[in-house]
């Protein structure tokens, strides 16, 4: 993001996938400003202030663990996030949307993170771990352990997850 019309376009993107949701609103507009301010010449140094305010802000009073280098497209939908753990190697595609309780990241210290592709759906208290890849359009049910890929347009259940196709 390294102009204000990107990070201007980026942010009504999450907003309208959150109507009236002032808390996820506070959330991706701390996000998109620190992902900008990291992006600018001697972003990492100026950055930190702000970084800091919003990391303490999501992390230690809502709960959300969402951090600014993770790689996040547009149109993101938060719904109430409580609980939410985002590795910052994850990337997650555009309009994709993350309920409470949803883990994603590596399966061991230091391992691969997950791709997440444009338009998934991932469900309350999903955990999707490793260096996996979840498809355009696919759906995380709530509660599922996703270990493998899930190909586009496909909807992964319970733990382990099994793959079915939409109806």
């Amino acid at each position: 993001m390294h102009s204000v019309v990107s990070l201007t376009k980026v942010l009504r993107s999450d907003i309208e996938a959150n109507p009236r949701d002032p808390k996820a609103w506070a959330v991706l507009i701390g996000l998109r400003i620190c992902q900008a301010l990291i992006g600018l010449p001697l972003g990492a140094v100026t950055s930190v202030p702000f970084v800091i305010a919003y990391r303490l802000f999501t992390e230690w009073l809502l709960g959300i663990e969402l951090r600014p280098k993770t790689q996040i497209g547009p149109g993101l939908a938060l719904y109430h996030g409580t609980g939410l753990v985002v590795n910052d190697h994850v990337i997650l595609g555009k309009s994709v949307k993350l309920r409470h309780g949803v883990t994603i990241g590596h399966a061991q210290a230091g391992g691969p993170c997950p791709t997440i592709g444009d338009y998934v759906d991932i469900g309350a208290g999903a955990i999707i771990l490793g260096g996996i890849t979840v498809g355009k359009g696919a759906i995380i049910a709530a509660g599922s352990v996703v270990v493998r890929d899930v190909p586009a347009g496909m909807i992964a259940v319970g733990n382990p997850a099994t793959l079915r196709l939409k109806k």
